[in-house]
Order: C-alpha cells, then structure tokens, then sequence
C-alpha cells in the first residue's frame, strides 16, 4: 500500500491525475477545499472538509481542479493507493462464502466514512512512528474488505428483497447523491434513481427514513454548507449562493434568513452567531 501526505492552498489550473493499476482512496484530514471533476461533459463540484472522501477506480483518470479560500487556508489530504490484487483477493473470499450480489465499482466523488477517517490518520500516524510494514499489510487488507462489504454493494442482498423500501446503503447513496451535487438542481427522479426505487414512493419513504422531505433535506444541507462557507471564506455571497444551488443571491438570502435568523451579510459580521454554529 502506498500512502502520500498533501497539502495545497490557494488553487490549482485543471490537471489529470495520473492512472494507476490502484484503487485510489483519498481522505481530506483537515482544512476546507472545494474540487471540480469533469466528466461526460460536465463538471461536478463538492466541498470537502475534514473526514470527507472519495474513490477512484483502478486504471482510471480524473481531470479536476481544485481550490481553498486562499493562500491563507490550507487543506490537507492522505492518498492511499490500495493494490488491485489485494482487492480481488478479498473479493474472492467474499465469493467464497456464497455472496451473490454483483458488486457497483468503487468509485465515489465524495462520500463519507467515519470508520476509513480514523483508519486513515492512524495510517499517517504510524507512517511517522516508522511501523513495520506488518502494519500497512493488516490494515490495507481491513480497508479493502471494509471498502467491499460497506461501498461496493456485498451486503445489499436483504435491501433487494424489499425494493420500495429505502435502507441504510440507499440512504447513504442519496445524501452522498445530495451532498456532492448542492450547486445543481436537483429533482425527484433523479434523487429516486439514486435510491433504487420508484418516484412514487420515494417522497413518502425517504420521510420516513430521515424525518424531513427531499426538499427540506436538501436545503438543510445547502445552508449547512452556506454557514460554512460564509464563516472560513472570504467569497462574495453571490459566490456562496451559488455554490449552495441558488442562481440568484436574493433567493438564497432569504432562505438563509428562515433557516438562521438573519441575513448572510448579518451572520458573517456576527461573531457569537459564527461560535454558536
């Protein structure tokens, strides 16, 4: 397993990373940045923050850009290259024990994994401690075998008995779905196909999972994000709005004002507001 430590500030021009026979994993460990991918003739966008990461296939390569808020606010990141072989090591022995769920590739723009966070900074720490290379074996096999059954589909077989009904790994699969797409519009159809069950029940559903509707669960995460960006950034607020899903800066005002009580200009210039958040 190869590990690298980044650190980056201010921006960067669009660049390809290169292709690797690895499944590449990177975990941001601390600091805000935002990266763009560009892929099928689009660009997508997320915000990562600390314990934020994502996944790029094997033999695959990404054009993105990326960006802090500047030369002031760095981010850094551990890029862990996992070995092809060690994956379908462990996905035989998945095969093994009679899993007969085809797995999805383990690919992500940016998800979420509380379990691979702290895994990875004890990767980092034990790097610097000079720990044998016992160590980096172990757990590079545990996060493969974590990566399969947790992100890849192996344990989804009882969520397919039930297909209208939305269970943890579809949950998480939409909110992720929501999470790295909060600048774009979004709809129903799209958030359901995402879920793997039918626009009619997925309103209903998805309500009774989280407690919220799509639409109010998704304008949360927009002004989780808004607050964010507004309290570590210097950027305009016509620039946050945007980020945030909203074309024009008066809509985003003023859903900001419903959700925390005063307007962005308001909140940004208010300092025990910024420590309550």
């Amino acid at each position: 397993m190869l590990l690298d430590h980044h650190e980056g500030r201010g921006h960067s021009d669009v660049f390809e990373t290169h292709r690797t026979p690895d499944l590449t994993l990177v975990v941001a460990t601390s600091g805000v940045h935002r990266i763009a991918v560009a892929g099928r003739g689009l660009w997508r966008t997320a915000v990562y923050q600390a314990g934020a990461m994502g996944l790029t296939p094997p033999g695959e390569t990404t054009r993105m850009r990326w960006s802090t808020a500047g030369a002031d606010h760095p981010f850094r990141s551990v890029h862990l290259y996992l070995p092809h072989d060690l994956i379908a090591d462990v996905a035989e022995e998945y095969r093994r024990a009679g899993v007969t769920t085809a797995e999805r590739p383990l690919s992500s723009l940016v998800f979420r994994d509380p379990a691979i966070a702290a895994c990875a900074v004890a990767l980092l720490h034990a790097l610097g401690a000079g720990a044998p290379d016992l160590y980096a074996e172990q757990t590079g096999r545990w996060l493969a075998t974590h990566l399969l059954s947790h992100h890849a589909g192996w344990c989804d077989a009882d969520e397919a008995r039930e297909p209208e009904l939305i269970g943890d790994r579809r949950l998480a699969r939409v909110l992720e779905y929501m999470s790295a797409n909060l600048e774009r519009s979004l709809t129903l159809g799209q958030l359901a196909r995402e879920a793997g069950i039918s626009v009619h029940h997925f309103g209903r559903r998805f309500r009774e999972r989280t407690g919220q509707t799509p639409c109010a669960r998704l304008t949360a995460m927009r002004m989780d994000t808004g607050r964010r960006l507004l309290r570590t950034t210097d950027l305009p607020v016509a620039e946050v709005a945007r980020a945030c899903g909203y074309t024009r800066p008066a809509a985003f005002a003023a859903a900001f004002l419903r959700h925390a009580g005063m307007t962005p200009r308001a909140y940004r210039t208010t300092p025990s507001s910024r420590a309550r958040d």
